[in-house]
């Protein structure tokens, strides 16, 4: 039986357009170190990546990032994307360094290095501050979670330390909804199971965070995003089984009733989109690549419609990613670090165009 592409909740309506998005088929599809991709069940089988229906982009390679990486933290401040720590080598050692990208003049520029954790960190930009949440602090062989929280201020362009969570997580998904701050599920104290917790630091004041319903199916490695006063959780992992243990749940919180709902799941399942999630302009949510079933990266992306409850295809990637920095800036998509393996870091940035 062939997969369905597409759920929707209450009445259909027309899928919204983009600006300067015409539908129709992407020629070809990326093939990339692991064969032909298949648009993750929107194609039917399809080997060539090509698929009726989906949004059409004219993918191109930019500057690519000063340091190749790959689950590095990603944020967008002022027109600009921030690219923060990360592993660089298949060997998972860690970097501290902040490489920051300008799509208006297609350049990098070094930012100031992280005080903290360098990879699976939750990433929240805040009026043109970012908050920095939990993590794994150290190399693979050796990390740790932390409870930290940090905010790297625009006006004095300096890190300060900012509530702790109430036990260390690593891998959390979280979005700001107002003056919210939301985090929920990723992996617990020992770095090892998954975390349903629920957790919410009110900026206008609060000095603690604060307990909210748990998610109903706890999960790591996924992405959070916000969307017309809702906080969404996307996908993810369950613990460290990458062999088959991705989930593709979506979860949607109203602060108003204090309840999760379920939403149309992804497609197919994946994980390692924390900062390859993000809300566009309009309310829609992004999803860019991440890792599939057998812990092989894919070069799908994909847009979310909360008022209509769907999931839609954009034309894949040039290269399958896992683990990249993607977001939507100056009309465009831009995508950069990231695995096309698994595990060897990527310096390419790709540019889809246009939003």
């Amino acid at each position: 039986m062939a997969p369905a592409h597409m759920k929707t909740s209450g009445a259909r309506r027309p899928f919204p357009l983009l600006l300067a998005l015409a539908f129709g088929c992407s020629s070809t599809g990326p093939t990339g170190p692991l064969g032909p991709d298949s648009l993750d069940g929107f194609c039917d089988g399809s080997l060539d990546g090509s698929c009726d229906g989906a949004g059409t982009l004219s993918w191109r390679v930019a500057a690519p990032c000063p340091v190749a990486r790959f689950e590095a933290v990603g944020a967008v401040v002022a027109g600009e994307l921030w690219v923060m720590g990360g592993f660089i080598a298949s060997t998972l050692e860690v970097t501290r360094r902040v490489d920051i990208y300008d799509p208006r003049s297609d350049t990098w520029r070094a930012g100031p290095d992280l005080p903290g954790a360098q990879t699976h960190v939750a990433a929240v930009t805040v009026d043109g501050d970012i908050l920095l949440i939990g993590g794994f602090d150290g190399a693979a062989n050796a990390w740790t979670t932390t409870p930290s929280v940090w905010r790297w201020h625009a006006t004095d362009a300096n890190w300060t330390v900012g509530p702790a969570l109430p036990t260390r997580r690593a891998t959390v998904a979280a979005a700001r909804i107002g003056s919210e701050v939301h985090i929920a599920g990723g992996l617990d104290v020992n770095g090892k199971t998954d975390f349903g917790n629920h957790l919410v630091w009110d900026l206008a004041g609060a000095e603690t965070w604060t307990e909210a319903a748990p998610l109903a199916e706890p999960r790591n490695h996924g992405g959070g995003a916000a969307s017309g006063g809702l906080f969404f959780a996307i996908a993810g992992r369950h613990d460290w089984d990458e062999a088959s243990g991705d989930s593709s749940a979506v979860d949607a919180f109203d602060p108003a009733t204090g309840r999760w709902t379920a939403r149309a799941p992804l497609p197919l399942a994946r994980s390692e989109i924390g900062a390859a999630t993000s809300t566009l302009p309009d309310g829609r949510l992004l999803v860019v690549g991440g890792s599939i079933a057998g812990s092989k990266p894919t070069a799908t992306v994909l847009i979310y419609e909360p008022t209509v409850d769907s999931w839609s295809p954009l034309s894949s990637l040039p290269e399958r990613r896992k683990g990249a920095v993607a977001a939507s800036l100056a009309g465009s998509i831009i995508v950069t670090t990231g695995s096309p393996t698994s595990t060897d870091p990527s310096a390419t940035t790709f540019i889809g165009c246009c939003l």
